[in-house]
This record gives C-alpha cells, structure tokens and sequence, in this order.
C-alpha cells in the first residue's frame, strides 16, 4: 500500500514565514493610520473645545450651529426663537380647532441654556469617546435638546379657558337648582380634563419642531362627591330660603331687606377644602346686581368739615364726615350668615369709605379763628362785568390757605374763557378799553388785594391799572388777566387763611379770615406828584363847521403817588413797605372839521379851513382843541 505524497518540511517552512511578514506588515499599517486618525480627530476635538466653538455636525432644531462660538450661536437662537413664538398653531382641543399664539403664553427659546449644550456637544469625556462622536456623527447630526419656558400663569389661564369652552364633558362635583325659592339636586358626574404636564409638552414639542399639534392628551377625573353629600347641601339652602333676611346697621339707621326668592338668586355651590365636601356661599357679582340700586339710600358720601362763621366775625368747626360704603363681599357673606340661622337676622356691615377732603382734625389744626382782613367796593348794577365779578366770587369763596402756602390767584381759576362760566364785558388792554370774556374781574383783584393787604399777608404780585379809575382807593387797585398779571400772595402766618366772598347788586366784598398773630396795618398814599396833562386826540368829524368842536371824551391827567403800608407786629417789631404807582393821562377826545386836523395827525387831508365873509368873525385858524 503506497502512502500519499506530503510537502516537504524544508520546502513549506519558507511559504508559511512569508505569509507571517505581510500580516505583521498589514497590522503594523493598519495601527499607523488608526494613530493617525486618532491623533487628528483628538487635534480637531482639542481645537474646536479650546477655540470655544461648536464641533462638526451639531444640529438645534432645524439650526446647524457648527463652528460658531457662543455669541454666534445665541444670535441665531434669539432670532429662530423670535421665529417660532411669532407662528400661530392649530391645537385640537376635543371637537374643536383652537388657535394659540406662542407669544401669548409667553413661549421663548431659553438661548443661554440652549448654546451651553450646543458648545458642550461632543467634548465630554476622554480621546475615545470624543473620537467616536465624532465618527458617530459623520454619519448621523447630533441634535440638541432645546430649552423653552412659557409663563407659567398665561400658559395656564388659556387651557383654563380650552378646558371651559372645549370640552363637552368635564366632571362635575355637583351643586343645586334654584326657581324662586324652590331649592333642587344637581349630582355629580365623572368626567375629563386636560392632562397638563403631557399637554405643555406637547404644545412645547409642536412649537419647536413646527409640525401639526396632535390632539390635546386628556385625564378622567371623578370629583369624589358623593349623592348624599348633594342632598345634605340641598336640605341646607331649603332652610335658608324659608324666608327672607333682614340686615341693620348698629345705630338701626339703615335697614336692607332680602326676599327668600334674591337670596335664591345669591347661593353658589363650591368645593369644599376636604376632598368630597361642597359649601354653600352668596356670590359677590349677584350681591352688586341687588345693591346698586339701594347704594344711594345706604351709602354716605365724605362732607368736608367746614367754618361757620357767626355775626361777630367769629369762625367754628363744624365736624366732617367719613365715607360710609356697602361692601359686596361683606353684605354677601352677612346675608348667607343670616339665612342660615332661626331669627334671619345679621349686622349690616358698612365700610369705611373715602375720608373728608378737609378733615375734622385738619380743620381744628388750621387755626382759623376770626376776621384779620376785609373790603368792599362798589359797582353799578346789572352789567355784564358783574355777573364775571360774581363768577369768579364764586369760585374762589372758601378757598383755603395753608400756613407757610403761597396762593394764586390764576393757578386756582385758570383763563377766563366762556367755558369756565365767564362772559363778554369791558376791560383795560394795552391801555384801551375793549370787550373781552371776563371783563370786570379786576375789580374783584382790587377788593382781594386790599383784603389780603390790611389783613397783613405778603403779597408777592400785584399790578395797578394803567388808569385810575374813582370807584378804586388810589394807589391801592390791582388787575388781573391770565397768566399774569396775577394776584399771589404768601400765607407768612401760622394759621390758615380763608377767604369768604359775598355780594350784592352794586358791592362785592371780600373777607380773609385767619390768626395773623395780632399785626396791625397802617396805610398811607402820597398826595398826587409829577402831573401830566392829557392829550388832545382830534377826530375828523365833516358835520361840524371849522370853528365848531365837540368833546367825545373829557380826558384825565396823569400823575404818580406813592403808597406805604406799615405793620406792626405783635411783639414790637415794624415793617414798612414803599411803592410808586403811576397812572397814565386818558386823552382828551374831541371832534372837529378835517381842516383843523394838523400835518403828521391821524384824519389830516390838507385842506384849508374856510374864513366867513363876515367881518366880524375871527378867521379859523385855531388847530388845538378848547
């Protein structure tokens, strides 16, 4: 038997050594080019982590943000998120299609904490695990986790109000039925809610992605109200509306009566703070329906404490009084505590209302204690400018100063003006006398000038007329137009100072009432200095014959006086006050012929005046009035 042929040894050994070279060559290259790729994915790694920027292949949302640094990355993230909370989404809530606004919950992309994991992608961890996200993502992005916020109130009044208009079948804990007086059981029901935390995840994901919301993620909830506890509550509003309620206040000045069937109309069935419980209470809302009409009867409007003053000029408090008002709230609660006892009856609860303008103690405080300054002047009756001396009488009586205040008389009346009750009527402008809405209220400048001046006040603006008028003490008149000039003065005394204005057909006086600590004022006015004789003002006048005149106006001279006031002061001191006051010259109007008009005057035209063939007349050549 012959045995089958082998290699020889010395023949196979070279084969088998070559063969051992080439896979330790093949290993060796392998090795070199994985160090190679290892040590250039570790440099890539090592200078995107160190440079601050975002590795390779790093997605947010629909977003590459690769190679950017932090500020780059939040610069695209503030305007993609401005992006996604500008776009509406359609929610289905149940059966419906609803429509949020992101913005309007406030919906925003948290940009720090979103760029933090951006720039952190792929750089955790050793060479090993760096190198194969890095590989892992040559084949597939990394997508990073956005980070959103809503406002956690808005988010949820809107799916308070989806839940209330939405869904058809909510539970309910159970209440009661009331018609008139008759009281019935409503018993409760399972029933669905919103599931919230799935639902705000789910509005955050159809935000962000951008794609179709899917329906709203609902819970079954069962109110845990049992039948007997419905009809507990229904035995307990019968007994309240078995008659009416009666409400007093303590000193039984003010009654509020409630028949069974509006106390019917107040009851409210709520969740009790125990789970399965309900409790009966009055709604405020109804309560104001049933009020409003009685709150004129009921309620009590602040009266500012006031001065009486008596015949002898002597000032008293009368006390203020606070604000009363009906509370809903309260009087609601009142009623459901007097329905549920045997006698029907409660306190009326009155609240304190607004406090006095001037209060009891504020006025005690003021000092105000008798007359320190009064005048009076005269005016003929009925005119036009005496209704606007009544007006603005008006508006100021009762005025008070506080001590130390400085008071004006334009700031507190503001401009005459048709709609501040003022009409047309004569007045001094730039020396001329002319129409104007408040024509006359200089003279109630001049009487509250004097009132305040022999009441010792300082007065800080006053301005005299231009012209004296005689029913003004000289030196003493004021006028007044807006904004200046203006009547102003300083409260220089520790008490108040109110001013009291009355009036008659033909006087207006004004009196200041106060404590100016016992001053005493003297005045004194010069007699009339540097005299100034009135124009001649000649007005054409073709009727007249050349030696005929006649006077329109007699004119005024003018002149200058000066005026002291000297006050004395209770512990000795004195005081003295100087001023010169002036007062224009009003010309002497007269009509005469054109021909005696002069060159160079207003109606000259040049022509002669005519010389009569009577002999015996004197020739007319006279061009000054007589």
């Amino acid at each position: 038997m012959t045995n089958p042929s082998r290699p020889d040894s010395k023949t196979s050994a070279p084969v088998a050594d070559a063969t051992i070279r080439r896979h330790r060559a093949l290993s060796w290259a392998l090795s070199i080019v994985a160090v190679c790729a290892l040590l250039l994915t570790a440099s890539t790694l090592y200078s995107a982590r160190a440079t601050g920027h975002v590795q390779s292949r790093v997605r947010v949302g629909n977003l590459d943000v690769s190679g950017l640094d932090r500020a780059g990355v939040e610069a695209r993230l503030r305007v993609w998120g401005d992006h996604l909370a500008a776009h509406e989404i359609v929610v289905p809530v149940g059966a419906r299609q609803l429509v949020l606004a992101p913005k309007s919950v406030g919906f925003e992309v948290d940009v720090p904490t979103t760029a933090k994991r951006a720039l952190a992608a792929g750089s955790s961890g050793g060479i090993l695990s760096r190198s194969a996200a890095l590989i892992t993502r040559l084949v597939r992005p990394e997508m990073i986790q956005v980070a959103t916020r809503f406002d956690p109130l808005a988010l949820e009044s809107v799916l308070d109000a989806w839940e209330k208009n939405a869904i058809v079948d909510p539970p309910f804990a159970g209440g009661i039925s009331v018609s008139g007086a008759a009281v019935g059981p409503l018993y409760p029901r399972a029933g669905r809610r919103l599931d919230r935390p799935r639902v705000r995840e789910q509005l955050r994901s159809a935000i962000v992605e951008a794609h179709a919301c899917q329906p709203l993620a609902m819970r079954n909830e069962s109110p845990g109200v049992e039948r007997a506890t419905v009809d507990r509550v229904v035995a307990q509003a019968a007994g309240m509306l078995s008659h009416g309620t009666e409400l007093n206040s303590g000193d039984g000045a003010r009654r509020l009566s409630f028949t069974a069937a509006q106390i019917g109309s107040l009851l409210r069935v709520n969740v009790g703070r125990e789970r399965g419980s309900l409790e009966l209470t009055c709604a405020t809302d109804a309560m104001k329906t049933l009020l409003d009409p009685q709150r004129g009867s009921l309620e009590q409007r602040p009266r500012s404490a006031s001065f009486v003053i008596d015949a002898q000029d002597r000032v008293h408090v009368e006390p203020g009084v606070s604000g009363l008002i009906l509370d809903d709230q309260a009087v609601a609660e009142a009623v459901c505590r007097a329905a549920a006892t045997a006698e029907k009856r409660a306190e009326l609860p009155l609240s304190a209302g607004a406090e006095p303008a001037l209060t009891t103690a504020l006025a005690e405080r003021a000092g105000v204690v008798g007359l320190v300054g009064m005048f009076t002047t005269r005016h003929a009756c009925c005119a036009p400018r005496v209704q606007n001396i009544h007006h603005i009488a008006d508006l100021l009586d009762g005025t008070l100063v506080g001590a130390g205040e400085t008071f004006s008389v334009n700031r507190l009346i503001g401009p005459r003006t048709t709609k501040n009750g003022f009409r047309l009527a004569p007045s001094i402008e730039d020396g001329d006398m002319v129409d104007t809405v408040g024509g006359g209220v200089s003279q109630f400048a001049t009487t509250l000038f004097n009132a305040l001046f022999y009441g010792g006040y300082d007065i800080l603006e006053r301005q005299p007329h231009s012209y004296w008028f005689t029913r003004y003490p000289m030196g003493y008149d004021a006028t007044l137009s807006y904004p200046h000039p203006d009547i102003v003065f300083r409260n220089d005394t520790d008490a108040a100072a109110l001013i009291k204005t009355q009036y008659s057909d033909t006087t207006i006086t004004v009196k200041v009432y106060g404590n100016n600590g016992g001053r005493h004022v003297r005045a004194e006015v010069s007699g009339r200095q540097n005299i100034v004789p009135p124009p001649v003002e000649l007005i054409p006048n073709r009727n007249l014959d050349a030696g005929q005149e006649k006077t329109r106006e007699g004119g005024m001279i003018g002149w200058t006086v000066v005026v002291k006031r000297t006050l004395t002061f209770a512990d000795g001191k004195v005081k003295q006050e100087q001023r010169k006051v002036t007062y224009k010259p009003r010309a002497r109007r007269v009509e005469v012929h054109p021909c005696r008009i002069p060159e160079g005057m207003p109606g000259h035209t040049g022509e002669r005046c005519q010389v009569p063939d009577n002999d015996d007349a004197s020739p007319a050549t006279d061009t000054g009035a007589k």
